[in-house]
């Protein structure tokens, strides 16, 4: 036995040993894998979290921002309607205000961000009463009170609410480099610690830990990137644009070197993705993010703003030309049409230019102004804009006529007029086209186009067509009363024939009057029912079910598809006045109009000829067998008391039934 025990402690002594290796081995594993664990779960949680600390804290600061211009408003605002609708907005901003502040509190919180959250509801306490107060005698007109009120006690409270956020927002950034700090701190002891654990096991240890740590290093290096990336573009987000912008500015201002800003905003994204689905939208978006950074040099920045925004960083640039010839190349690599979901998809943008410092010497500020010209671009549909003063007075303008507009359909500014429309067959008048004007109380009487557009792109067409439709239906019957069996016709836009509520819409409206259905009808322009001719299809149909009268306005202008026009049960056509009014000088015209005739007789509908300023045209039109006419030569549009006597004394009204 003795003989044996050497060997016996020799192979314990091994046991013990590679046991030892072996629980080495295991915590050198565990430990590695929960400290790793650990840094990456606090990494995105730093990240998650505060994200969300910093939208919320700045959803307070804009409902605040928003809540201060409302209520220094209240006080020069006559209206009471407005006045309401002032009050709802500044008690929505409000609801915003404390929704994002409440979120914030269930979020976990360390003790700044309470007292800081404390100290914004203390004020908060304190200054809606002062608020109230104000908006009480602004609204009953004590003006005077309600601005002392605001400039002595509610400005500095609210000054110091601002001032609170900021502090909130700042903590955040504080406490990521914290986080970072200590994620940085943790790995250096977790290394130290796997080098330890693996003296016993170098060869090994080291493996672990190399495969560790690259693992580690990876996701770090992905979660960096998801916070400074758009994940879809694979561009910079804001975060990251923000800071490339101020730091192209601290450049700027010690080298003196100028650069350029603009704000890019693609042309009609909202219609491809409703046409084709979000997914080819998200097409659309990858496929400018590559024409974009194939237009730029290395040294160039351009983000991903949100939604179809971009913006884009040319630092440096030696002068305007510089950044006019990017913008112009940018547009050029997008004329290209695009191959997305199997459709060819034709991309437009507008682009608005801003240079520092001759524009602005803050990020703030070159951000406005490059966003003011691109606005002002979009709008005039030129591609690209150059900010100036003049730009933006006139974006002020456009801003002002807006609220305008508002005001005037809410207070019967918008009036119409009415133009005849003439029966060839009795030579006296079928009915009447309701033309909309704008009695503006210091420009005064608009025409359509200074302000049908811009209803359009802010939303305000459709309140502005159901007051068209109400008036012009009121209008009808008070002449039905008279005994006079017209037709109402009244325009409507691409956005009303697109919309699936305009059908229920119309029908409110004609439940209103005595107006029998058949009397009213819809001219629909041919562009709008070929812009998403299966939505309009729809729509059409609905309303043909309620008995109305659809019309194709300007036709030949739009090329639309017969299949479609034969499924829209549309029962008349009226073809565009550029053809009609030079059609007896003009032989294509003069074909044009002759072949509009021929299709829609074979089609079973009738046919109105628009712009007749001649006998000559009315003769052309009356061999051609067309049904009905409308222009010059019968009648110009004219308001409701001055028509009337139209009626009575021209040869085309009443006095051709005598």
């Amino acid at each position: 036995m003795i003989a044996r025990r050497p060997d016996l402690s020799l192979g314990a002594s091994l046991k013990i040993g590679f046991t030892l290796l072996l629980l080495l081995l295991i915590g050198l594993t565990v430990t590695g894998l929960v400290a790793m664990t650990s840094i990456n779960q606090s990494m995105e949680r730093v990240v998650k979290e505060n994200n969300v600390k910093i939208d919320l804290a700045h959803d307070m600061r804009y409902a605040l921002s928003n809540r201060a211009i409302i209520m220094h408003s209240m006080p020069e605002i006559t209206d009471a309607f407005d006045q309401q609708d002032a009050f709802d907005r500044f008690n929505q901003d409000a609801a915003i205000f404390i929704k994002a502040r409440n979120q914030i509190m269930k979020l976990k919180l360390n003790a700044a961000e309470e007292n800081i959250l404390a100290s914004i509801r203390q004020i908060t306490i304190k200054t809606q009463p002062l608020v109230v107060h104000a908006i009480s005698q602004a609204m009953n007109g004590e003006n005077a009170e309600a601005r002392t009120l605001i400039a002595d006690q509610i400005v500095p409270l609210q000054q110091q609410l601002s001032f609170r956020i900021d502090e909130l927002v700042e903590l955040q950034k504080q406490e990521a480099a914290l986080a970072a700090q200590k994620m940085a701190d943790t790995y250096a002891n977790t290394r130290l610690l796997l080098l330890l654990f693996g003296g016993g096991a170098a060869l090994l240890g080291l493996l672990i830990a190399v495969v560790v740590i690259r693992h580690t290093s990876r996701q770090a290096a992905q979660l960096q990137h998801q916070a400074m990336y758009d994940s879809l573009t694979k561009l910079p987000n804001r975060v990251l644009f923000a800071d490339r912008l101020q730091q192209a500015i601290l450049i700027g201002r010690r080298e003196k070197q100028p650069f350029a800003l603009i704000a890019m905003d693609l042309d009609r994204f909202k219609e491809i993705n409703d046409t084709l689905g979000h997914h080819a939208g998200d097409q659309v978006l990858q496929h400018v993010a590559a024409c974009i950074r194939n237009c730029l040099r290395e040294s160039d920045t351009v983000a991903r703003m949100g939604g179809d925004e971009f913006a884009i960083l040319l630092a440096p640039v030696s002068d305007l030309d510089g950044a006019l010839a990017t913008a112009r190349k940018i547009l050029k690599a997008l004329e290209k049409p695009a191959y997305i979901a199997g459709q060819q998809i034709e991309i437009g943008a507008s682009f608005g230019i801003a240079l520092f410092p001759e524009h602005g010497e803050d990020a703030e500020g070159l951000m406005r102004e490059a966003d003011t010209a691109m606005y002002l671009a979009k709008q005039a549909h030129s591609g690209y804009q150059v900010y100036s003063k003049d730009t933006s007075q006139e974006t002020d303008d456009h801003l002002a006529l807006q609220g305008e507009l508002r005001h005037a359909i809410a207070h019967n500014e918008l009036v119409l007029h009415f133009q005849p429309k003439i029966d060839f067959s009795s030579g006296r008048i079928s009915g009447v086209e309701a033309l909309v004007r704008w009695q503006h109380p210091q420009h005064g009487l608009l025409a359509p186009d200074h302000f049908i557009p811009m209803a359009e792109q802010t939303g305000l067409i459709k309140p502005l067509t159901c007051h068209v439709l109400r008036s012009a239906l009121r209008q009808c019957e008070e002449w039905q009363r008279a005994g006079l069996d017209l037709s109402m016709s009244v325009n409507i836009s691409a956005i009303n024939i697109q919309d699936p509520e305009f059908p229920e819409q119309v029908a409110k409206l004609l439940k209103e009057f005595t107006v029998p259905p058949a009397r009213l009808e819809l001219d629909v322009a041919e562009t709008a029912l070929m812009s998403e001719p299966v939505r309009a299809m729809d729509c059409i149909k609905k309303l043909s079910a309620l008995g109305l009268q659809i019309a194709i306005d300007d036709f030949g202008t739009g090329y639309a598809s017969l299949s479609y026009l034969k499924e829209m049960l549309v029962a008349k056509i009226k073809i565009d006045k550029s053809f009609v009014k030079n059609m007896v000088v003009n032989h294509n015209d003069a074909v044009i109009v002759r072949s509009t005739v021929e299709l829609g007789h074979n089609l079973g509908l009738k046919v109105v000829a628009e712009g007749v300023e001649s006998q000559a045209v009315w003769d052309s039109l009356k061999a051609l067998g067309c049904d009905d006419a409308q222009g010059y030569h019968m009648g110009r549009p004219l308001p409701a008391d001055e028509f009337s006597e139209w009626l009575r004394q021209s040869p085309w009204g009443l006095k051709a039934s005598k």
